[in-house]
């Protein structure tokens, strides 16, 4: 496993092993009176049908994926956000990662049918 392998691995399995996860624990709890954001759309969510809200809590995955292939993409030096145009060195392990990080997360993405 090449570093920007293991580098986009472990990214993917904290945003979906673990946040994803635990957005959906905390979506699925049963309606309360509580105004934070996640009380807000767990109480919004209960008025859609099991399945329906299956699929809005799913749809978490390509929100999660599409906002780290911006940011993949940016540091790999093929996105380019409003006002950063310049070249990023993006180094692990005293080797440069940078290039690839897109692509592999797209991959990975792809491979576990998040689209």
């Amino acid at each position: 496993m090449t570093c920007s392998e293991k580098i986009v691995q472990a990214i993917a399995n904290e945003l979906f092993g673990k946040n994803f996860i635990q957005y959906s624990i905390s979506l699925n709890k049963p309606i309360n009176a509580d105004k934070d954001s996640y009380a807000r759309a767990r109480n919004a969510l209960a008025k859609l049908e099991a399945s329906d809200r299956s699929d809005v809590i799913n749809f978490l995955k390509v929100v999660i994926t599409d906002s780290a292939s911006v940011i993949f993409g940016t540091l790999d030096g093929v996105h380019f956000p409003d006002d950063i145009d310049g070249r990023f060195l993006v180094m692990y392990e005293g080797g440069e990662i940078q290039g690839d990080l897109q692509d592999l997360f797209i991959e990975k993405a792809q491979d576990d049918h998040v689209y």
